[in-house]
């Protein structure tokens, strides 16, 4: 059985050889983050960062994982990630659907509030008295979920995608007797899974990597997230350093190697969600972004 050989242009060698170095470039540095994490602080102190270290310590994950706060941290972390990117995508398709239609009268006007919202704010300490006095959210775990639940940017993202469907659609839907509840659930969130994960993606690590919340509106450490757990823990970790402490007597404090390792313990989440969500981004964010 004669199997023909591929020949492979010039320009292909080329392409591959530019793709491989690029996924190299890439892979490397995460690899780095991972050796670092796992090495002597005395050895990243001496040899600086290495993908080969000389020794191998687990201080640094010894440290961050030492007590429950982390892991409460991880809960707090994932309950307000899931709510708060379920309940704002939700609100967020839903304005947009309405500012999609051209028959809502006021769609213009809805439009330009929201846009307004996008460059100017009341400011920092008018919202702080506004969230703590009248809407009492200081120390509840709403508090870190509903000053970030609509992203405006977010909304006309969605409401350009809904706006490049074709209106026959709808109006077919609308002539059999669907109601306007039906064509969002049933038609417009289905023919709408490459914006919609790409904005969840959005809400999702907006949550995720959030702390200000925390250091504004949260006194209660039942109720901190992991980012604020793990910005103490690094600011612990300075603190100490600077005032030569030691750990087990002459064993060094794990600074560099906590930095590493908190990245780790960051982004373990994030990296497990974004594979089944990155094969809508690239066609999300430019139908969402160009058209309407």
């Amino acid at each position: 059985m004669h199997i023909q050989k591929r020949r492979y242009s010039l320009s292909q060698v080329l392409f591959h050889l530019i793709a491989i170095a690029f996924c190299a470039f890439t892979t490397i540095p995460f690899i780095l983050t991972i050796m670092v994490s796992v090495s002597g602080e005395s050895s990243v102190i001496k040899h600086g960062y290495s993908l080969f270290p000389d020794t191998f310590s687990w201080d640094a994950y010894r440290l961050i994982f030492s007590g429950d706060e982390i892991w409460r941290g991880y809960m707090v972390s994932v309950t307000v990630t899931a709510i708060g990117t379920g309940a704002g995508l939700l609100l967020s398709a839903m304005l947009a659907h309405t500012m999609a239609r051209q028959k809502v009268r006021y769609r213009n006007g809805i439009a330009l509030f929201i846009f307004i919202t996008m460059i100017f704010n009341a400011g920092l300490v008018p919202w702080y008295i506004f969230v703590t006095k009248y809407l009492h959210l200081k120390d509840t775990l709403a508090a870190l979920i509903l000053p970030m639940l609509i992203n405006p940017f977010h909304v006309f993202l969605i409401r350009n995608y809904f706006k490049s469907l074709p209106p026959a659609l709808l109006e077919s839907a609308e002539m059999e007797g669907a109601g306007p509840l039906y064509v969002f659930a049933k038609i417009m969130l289905p023919l709408s899974t490459p914006i919609i994960a790409t904005v969840a993606l959005f809400y999702s690590l907006a949550y995720w990597n959030d702390w200000g919340l925390a250091l504004w509106l949260i006194d209660n450490r039942e109720l901190y997230p992991l980012q604020f757990i793990l910005f103490k823990i690094q600011s612990m970790i300075n603190y100490m350093s600077t005032q030569g402490n030691l750990v087990s007597g002459s064993q060094t404090l794990p600074s560099e190697t906590a930095q590493m390792a908190m990245v780790l313990v960051t982004i373990g989440p994030i990296i497990l969600v974004y594979p089944f969500i990155q094969r809508y981004f690239v066609k999300g964010i430019m139908i969402g972004a160009v058209k309407g």
